[in-house]
């Protein structure tokens, strides 16, 4: 497996996967709930720290800070593994439409591989994190970040927990 814009100097990551075919699974609140089971329960087998998401109707951004660069493969190959099965199990049970040209149990659930960009200092996170706050904005989904339930922004300015847990950086 080829590894796109990777950094390995580091531990820290700014991911981004994409649903096959651009697809808005991600509209569906099980879809959701199936992807957030996965990264917290990858996040507790790798100790890793999450301190950033965004999910968007048809793709993911996360930061992810790892014990060791060398997780990095483990971590998405399990995250996006596992994930693959459920949300093909999930369509493939309930008949899930996607879209028109829904997706179905046989079709490739995620597009390629995942692209992981190493972060290598406090300032690029910083940046990373605002990117992902401000995703649903520049989409033209919400008109604040704060709209959008499914980003950290809601961990980090309204100390709302309720969607997925964040390992919270002091914010400037």
């Amino acid at each position: 497996m080829k590894w796109k814009n990777i950094a390995l100097e580091t531990h820290t990551f700014f991911i981004t996967a994409s649903i096959a075919g651009k697809r808005p699974l991600f509209n569906s609140a099980e879809a959701r709930d199936i992807l957030f089971a996965d990264c917290d329960f990858y996040r507790r087998k790798y100790a890793a720290r999450i301190f950033a998401y965004v999910l968007m109707p048809e793709h993911y951004h996360v930061t992810v800070d790892l014990n060791a660069p060398e997780d990095l493969h483990g971590w998405l190959r399990d995250v996006q593994g596992h994930s693959a099965k459920e949300l093909a199990r999930w369509i493939r049970e309930s008949g899930a439409q996607t879209s028109p040209s829904s997706l179905t149990a046989t079709q490739t659930i995620w597009k390629e591989q995942a692209r992981a960009l190493g972060i290598l200092t406090d300032r690029i996170l910083r940046i990373k994190i605002d990117y992902i706050h401000n995703n649903p904005v520049k989409r033209n989904l919400v008109t604040e970040p704060g709209e959008w339930p499914w980003s950290s922004w809601r961990n980090y300015y309204l100390d709302d927990d309720s969607v997925f847990r964040v390992d919270r950086l002091e914010m400037p």
